[in-house]
């Protein structure tokens, strides 16, 4: 106690200044309308200026821990894929062969507008024609297949989602691809179904279903859904068939566009009407 009243009795006199120094600072802030005004709009811009660093930093890290899903979900995906490694580097992912040729290049983008209850469904991306995105290209999310690029201009795209009428994916169940076409009927948006699949062929609940061999756009073995539901009728030979996407559309913030370096080579080997 006594060593607490000898240091007030030696620091009186700043001590006295610093109380002074701060009944000025509130005088002037209460009693001045324009310090008071220019004080809050400084303290308002601060607000702001940290709120957009907390966002901008939020939003990186959400970016990348995105990538790393995407990294790994490729990963699995290609990993018993002996024509298919990956390569990492920088902000584009790219897919190549055994013999190290590039495949794919995968460009990350922002989700910035988005429809799901809509019969033809579309997502705009931040990313256009200056970051190397055209008409066409497919689009994948973290979880699975998302759309295809419907058209760019220099800097946004706008994507046809999985979530659009005129969406027909050939699907692959248990390595072997059906013709019958993937579609979503504008109804439920975490639901595509596939008709014309035979009672015979051998799947149940629970399946898989990836892209396949017969597209371009995208590289085979990208998932699009679970088999969530077999729709049976007497009168029919053939199921109606629910998949439950991987996507979830109603929460689709960041995609990658899948870039096929060698399209306009492989092209010219197809029949004109494919």
């Amino acid at each position: 106690m006594q060593r607490l009243i000898a240091f007030i009795e030696h620091n009186i006199h700043i001590m006295l200044f610093v109380i002074l120094q701060m009944m000025c600072a509130v005088l002037l802030f209460f009693l001045n309308p324009y310090q008071q005004a220019s004080f809050t709009h400084s303290a308002a811009v601060f607000t702001d200026k940290s709120n957009q660093l907390s966002s901008t930093v939020t939003g990186y890290f959400d970016l990348q821990q995105q990538n790393n899903i995407l990294q790994a979900q490729v990963a699995n995906q290609f990993k018993n894929d002996a024509r298919s490694s990956l390569s990492f580097m920088n902000d584009t992912i790219t897919l190549r062969d055994t013999s190290r040729h590039k495949l794919f290049d995968v460009i990350p983008a922002e989700v910035i507008y988005n429809t799901v209850y809509k019969a033809s469904n579309i997502f705009i991306i931040n990313k256009g024609i200056k970051n190397g995105i055209q008409k066409n290209m497919g689009v994948i999310s973290s979880q699975g297949l998302a759309g295809i690029v419907l058209q760019s201009n220099e800097n946004y795209s706008s994507v046809m989602s999985l979530l659009h009428i005129n969406m027909n994916v050939i699907p692959t169940i248990n390595n072997l691809e059906y013709y019958t076409g993937l579609k979503w009927d504008n109804a439920n948006p975490q639901t595509l179904k596939i008709t014309g699949l035979n009672k015979l062929e051998e799947i149940k609940v629970g399946d898989k279903v990836y892209t396949g061999k017969s597209s371009l756009l995208f590289p085979a073995g990208i998932l699009i859904g679970e088999i969530s539901k077999l729709e049976t009728s007497h009168s029919s030979q053939y199921f109606t068939t629910h998949v439950k996407t991987a996507t979830n559309f109603r929460n689709l913030e960041y995609v990658y566009v899948i870039v096929n370096k060698d399209i306009d080579q492989l092209s010219t080997l197809l029949p004109a009407n494919d």
